[in-house]
């Protein structure tokens, strides 16, 4: 609860380095690729929207349209992943809820279900960080639309 951050020039590059670890939270793409491509779309923009080649807002809505595209390839690319974790069992099981259901008798789980959900549980932190960072992103979209394109 006291800590000050690092304080150490190693520990303050590596902390630096941070939001461009995956891209998905920095302000500046460091891939030449999305570079261009966001070059692409904000000229795309500034014609539609008739403002100058070199409008700033344009350039953030191109970016964080690009980053909001990664956060949610990340997002299906986690939900694919193989659960090779948890090998499923060959038979049911009695779910956690072993009152059962309405009718009184026991709940019976499909063999295998326990173990998506649990891998699912897993991964709910890396899913609530993406969250985060495609949130981020359309609020700054947001925030550059409404300056780009006053309401009038």
């Amino acid at each position: 609860m006291r800590s000050t951050g690092p304080r150490t020039p190693l520990g303050k590059a590596r902390t630096r380095r941070n939001s461009i670890r995956h891209g998905l939270l920095s302000k500046v793409m460091a891939d030449p690729a999305l570079v261009a491509e966001a070059r692409k779309l904000a000229i795309r923009i500034v014609r539609e929207h008739g403002q100058p080649d070199h409008c700033v807002e344009a350039q953030t809505v191109a970016e964080a349209e690009l980053t909001i595209l990664q956060a949610r390839a990340a997002r299906a690319l986690v939900l694919n992943m193989s659960p090779a974790a948890h090998t499923p069992r060959s038979e049911g099981s009695v779910g956690p809820h072993a009152g059962g259901g309405s009718d009184g008798n026991p709940v019976v789980v499909a063999a295998g279900e326990n173990d998506l959900a649990s891998a699912y549980l897993e991964r709910l932190p890396m899913l609530t960080r993406i969250e985060r960072y495609e949130t981020t992103s359309l609020l700054r979209r947001q925030r550059a639309l409404r300056s780009l394109c006053p309401v009038q």
